[in-house]
């Protein structure tokens, strides 16, 4: 079974990092082999994993994301590759993935299209709701990473009864081992100027409006002095929260670390780790805080919500207070604090990445199985 993957790019994302850690998987199964097809291979960060498990990456001649000549370049690739399913994620691969399949008249290969949030700005206009209803429609399968990513696509695009069969969920996966092993650093490591009572709250994601990352930056401000924050990330919005923690006068207790390999290692060295999305479809970043046992303050917002509660601490979305409080509380009750670090290890182990390729898998086999009947 061939299988062509496309997306966006393999800039830094969730579900570009979700591609790195599942096709090597994936490929390691006997009968299937996996490519990958980028629209643009501009800031490209997570393509080195794949290369080195000899996954084939091709990119589009145009090199570009919005650009008609995708729809006919991808129909071109699926053409001479002879693929058996193809899998699209994020917009706009999707649209050209959907448009260019349109035009088979025989041996169409099976789509598949995973769907990575549970908001987009596209659901800000209504006419999308039109062009989004006829784009999902030539999908043989829709898989949604969460449950409330799912439900918010079906009230969204309100499809048929019949059409609902198509839909199914996976839930996201992370490669837990390698967050279990992961080592601390001391923490002069990471920054020169830092002792071991440092405490350190770290969050990982783009700088975009989904992430809101000011909020945890105006939270340091009311915290004392020797608590300081990690933003590991790039993204468009970085430049402006720079300047946010320097005109509030915290750019010397927030640290923007950019792209990191070390991910694990970073988490593992800090006291909590927090993400304060606006949305979420599944928050990767969550799960990988929990992995390393580290107590978890997360946005109360559908995709994160279900995956922390009960096992983290919520907050409302933009709440300063709110998030200046939870801090303060983890970082002074210490019963508190090891009960949390427990539970995250718990809840860790519900997102195996292992579990998550075995159901795509079965997903592709059961739709060829179709093809051939």
């Amino acid at each position: 079974m061939k299988i062509l993957h496309v997306i966006n790019s393999l800039s830094s994302g969730g579900a570009e990092k979700l591609i790195e850690d599942s096709l090597p998987l994936m490929n390691r199964i006997e009968g299937i082999e996996v490519e990958v097809l980028l629209l643009t291979n501009h800031k490209n960060v997570f393509d080195k994993g794949l290369r080195n498990n000899n996954i084939k990456i091709s990119v589009l001649p145009k090199n570009r994301i919005r650009s008609l000549r995708n729809i006919y370049d991808i129909r071109q690739q699926i053409i001479k590759g002879r693929y058996d399913i193809v899998h699209a994620h994020l917009f706009p691969s999707n649209y050209w993935v959907s448009l260019a399949c349109m035009l088979f008249i025989n041996n169409r290969p099976k789509l598949v299209v995973t769907e990575h949030n549970t908001h987009n700005r596209r659901r800000n206009k209504k006419y999308f709701k039109y062009i989004d209803k006829f784009i999902y429609s030539s999908f043989d399968k829709i898989i949604s990473i969460s449950e409330k990513t799912q439900e918010n696509l079906i009230l969204w695009i309100n499809p048929s009864e019949e059409n609902q069969k198509r839909f199914t969920v996976v839930d996201n996966g992370v490669n837990l081992q390698r967050f279990f092993d992961a080592k601390p650093y001391n923490k002069s490591e990471i920054n020169s100027q830092f002792d071991e009572n440092v405490k350190l709250i770290c969050m990982t994601g783009r700088f975009t409006q989904q992430k809101d990352q000011n909020t945890l930056i105006k939270a340091i401000k009311n915290l004392p002095q020797d608590v300081h924050l990690l933003l590991i990330g790039e993204g468009e919005l970085k430049r402006q929260n720079e300047e946010l923690a320097k005109n509030i006068g915290v750019s010397n207790r927030v640290h923007f670390m950019g792209f990191r390999n070390d991910v694990d290692r970073i988490l593992c060295s800090c006291e909590i780790v927090a993400l304060s999305s606006h949305w979420e479809g599944f928050g990767l970043a969550a799960v990988e805080g929990m992995a390393v046992g580290k107590p978890l303050i997360a946005s109360n917002v559908s995709g994160l919500k279900e995956v922390v509660n009960n096992y983290g601490m919520l907050f409302e979305k933009g709440n300063v207070k709110e998030v200046t409080n939870l801090i303060s509380k983890l970082l002074e009750d210490e019963n508190l604090y090891n009960e949390l670090s427990k539970k995250s290890l718990i809840r860790a182990q519900h997102y195996d990445i292992k579990v998550m390729v075995n159901k795509y898998i079965s997903v592709y086999k059961k739709l060829k199985f179709k093809m051939h009947k």
